[in-house]
This record gives C-alpha cells, sequence and structure tokens, in this order.
C-alpha cells in the first residue's frame, strides 16, 4: 500500500530526528517519562533510555501490537489503551491512512500540507473512526506520582496537545513537571478556531521553550519546554 511507503520515509527520518532529540536530552536530568501520543513506541524506543520510567498513552488498538513490541526492553510501567483531553468520557478517534497522524481533531481541508499529504496516500486521508476512552492527566496522575520526581512530558496528540494540557493544570501547579516537549505543526494543519494555544497555555504554566527540533520533512517542530528561570 501506498500509506505503507510514506510510513517507512517517515520512520525512516524520524529515526535521525531522534538522535538529535536524544542527544539533548542526555545532557538533562529527569526521573520519569510521561509519552502522551506512543504511536508505535517510537520516542520511548528512541529516545528514552531502557532505565527511566516511563507511563504510555495510545489510544489507536491497530497500532498497539507494535507498540507493545517495540518497547518491551524499556521500563515502561504502564500502558494507557486511553485518550488525554480536558476530560473525561468517550470521544471518535479519526484513523488516519497514515497512522502516526490519526487524530481526535478535523483536519484543515484547505492547508497546502494535508491537501498534499492527501495527494500521496492516494486520495484518501481517513479510512474510518474508532470510538476510544477519554480522561485527563490530572484524573491519572494527581494520587499517583511522587511530587518530588522530577518528569518530562511529552505530548505529541496531532492538534489536541492545547486540551492535554487544560487537562493537566493542577499537575503542572503541584508537581515537578521540568520539561516538556510539544510537536508543534508548521502549517494550518488543524481546526483551532482561535482558541488559546499550546505555546501560550505553558507560558501561563511558567514554561518557556528552551530548544526547537524541525523534523527533516520540515511539516512540523518539536518544541522542547522549561521551567522559567
Amino acid at each position: 500500500m501506498l500509506s505503507n511507503l510514506i510510513e517507512k520515509i517517515y520512520n525512516f527520518a524520524d529515526f535521525f530526528h531522534a538522535k538529535r532529540i536524544k542527544n539533548f536530552y542526555s545532557k538533562l536530568s529527569f526521573d520519569l517519562v510521561i509519552d502522551v501520543g506512543s504511536h508505535k513506541g517510537e520516542f520511548i524506543n528512541l529516545v528514552i533510555d531502557d532505565k527511566t520510567p516511563v507511563y504510555s498513552f495510545e489510544p489507536q488498538s491497530s497500532v498497539r501490537e507494535s507498540l507493545l513490541a517495540n518497547t518491551k526492553s524499556k521500563n515502561v510501567l504502564n500502558y494507557f489503551d486511553c485518550a488525554l483531553s480536558d476530560a473525561s468520557g468517550k470521544i471518535d478517534l479519526i484513523i488516519n491512512n497514515l497512522s502516526s497522524t490519526s487524530s481526535i481533531k478535523k483536519s484543515n481541508s484547505n492547508s497546502p500540507w494535508i491537501k498534499l499529504k492527501t495527494l500521496l496516500l492516494g486520495g484518501e486521508l481517513y479510512h474510518g473512526k474508532e470510538t476510544v476512552d477519554m480522561t485527563t492527566l490530572d484524573k491519572v496522575f494527581l494520587e499517583k506520582l511522587d511530587k518530588n520526581s522530577k518528569i518530562l512530558i511529552k505530548i505529541d496528540v496531532e492538534g489536541a496537545e492545547r486540551e492535554v494540557l487544560i487537562g493537566g493544570k493542577k499537575l503542572f501547579q503541584e508537581f515537578n513537571i521540568a520539561y516538556v516537549q510539544i510537536e508543534s505543526a508548521n502549517y494550518h494543519i488543524y481546526d483551532q478556531n482561535n482558541q488559546k494555544s499550546p505555546n501560550e497555555i505553558l507560558e501561563n504554566y511558567g514554561f518557556e521553550v528552551k530548544k526547537k527540533f524541525i523534523f527533516p520533512l520540515l511539516n512540523f517542530t518539536d518544541l522542547v519546554f522549561s521551567r522559567k528561570k
């Protein structure tokens, strides 16, 4: 399938992208990782060392087997098969033909990147929906984590980063969240209705951009935030 070829190209670029990020994090210290949007375990497998404890969130059932296989040598404390947002309940996950870009957000059909991606995928961007459980960072972790732990949160949820951050407001206020990595689209890919951006939310939480990593295909940038000094 054409989508399989596109994903192989994407994964090849991601391998080199992840090496740069891994080198950056090797100079920092943290005790725990919360990986929101694990997909097939790329970040856990390529960036995080084997001993660091990880909580993984990935609601897409079609990639779960690959996620488990790819991270079996890692210290994953729990695999959550739910989406994270700003509320609890059920939500439809829109399944993309390129599985790494499935999302609870509808794509902006006028975006040049979406038009190009649709063309590359043979004219069909989606192939269905999956109803998944939804919860918040606060609900999962407020009674679970050690407040002395230094935490890295990585969020790659294809346009829903804002909701994940809002759902973790108390976590950011009460715990030692040292670093936050967020994927930021370089094009207007998702309909956001002029809502407050993830960058603005993190600034309100007391964070600033520490490092930027532009993906080799130029479609997004990974932003790493740290606490303001």
